[in-house]
């Protein structure tokens, strides 16, 4: 049992030390070349900006206030979740990480990251609609419980499939793709919880945030199995 223990616990630390390391270079990479946040900033900014002139000054309802949120979320994150692996295969860096990391480190770095990156992009789209779009939040805390939870399935969704989408040659193209028909249910839930929160102000636990919760474990477990068969694929 001893012996059993000493050889777990230095493996733990050897993949979590393999995660911070990734991490790290794909921060100081996204900080270096920050042009895919900027390009997504920019696209949410004037998105919402547009709306907000194209209505006139005419309040928006709430369903269609909550449509306009999730559609901006959802084509930023078709904008950006790709480019961790895409980067990757396009500059011929993939081959190093296959020498000098794990397919589990690998994944779970660029998970974290694309969920930090994802909330970034997402807290500029919130602020963004809130200050522009006229109109009042009914319930704040289920309206932030909503757009992070949903966030969360977003990112976790695009993670793995940016993983496929990266290894084809038409990888740019082949992310909206297969991602359409995967983060659909998310988006349709989020829409009607993000509008009930915009109107309902005794609203009840939202069923969509544990609903977001289940899908992003349920895929994160499929992609822990998948991901190394996707990882080492010519």
């Amino acid at each position: 049992m001893k012996n059993t223990k000493r050889r777990f616990v230095p493996g733990g630390l050897h993949l979590g030390r393999e995660i911070i390391r990734l991490l790290l270079k794909d921060i100081r990479v996204e900080l270096r070349e920050p042009n895919t946040l900027l390009i997504v900033a920019s696209f949410a900014l004037s998105t919402t900006i547009a709306t907000a002139i194209a209505s006139g000054g005419v309040q928006i309802g709430n369903f269609e206030r909550s449509l306009i949120y999730w559609l901006t979320t959802f084509f930023s994150a078709m904008m950006s979740m790709s480019h961790s692996f895409t980067r990757e295969e396009e500059r011929g860096t993939a081959f190093f990480l296959h020498l000098i990391a794990s397919s589990y480190a690998v994944f779970l770095s660029k998970l974290i990251f694309n969920t930090i990156f994802f909330i970034i992009i997402q807290g500029i789209i919130t602020a963004a609609f809130l200050f522009f779009i006229e109109g009042l939040v009914a319930s704040w805390k289920y309206f932030l419980l909503i757009a992070f939870s949903g966030g969360i399935a977003l990112a976790t969704s695009s993670t793995i499939l940016s993983a496929i989408a990266a290894k084809s040659s038409t990888r740019n193209a082949l992310f909206p793709v297969i991602a359409l028909p995967i983060l659909l249910p998310i988006l349709i839930a989020a829409i009607h919880a993000t509008a009930e929160s915009f109107e309902n102000y005794k609203m009840l636990f939202p069923r969509e945030i544990i609903f977001f919760l289940a899908f992003s474990l349920a895929l994160f477990s499929i992609s822990i199995l998948i991901f190394p068969y996707i990882w080492n694929s010519e």
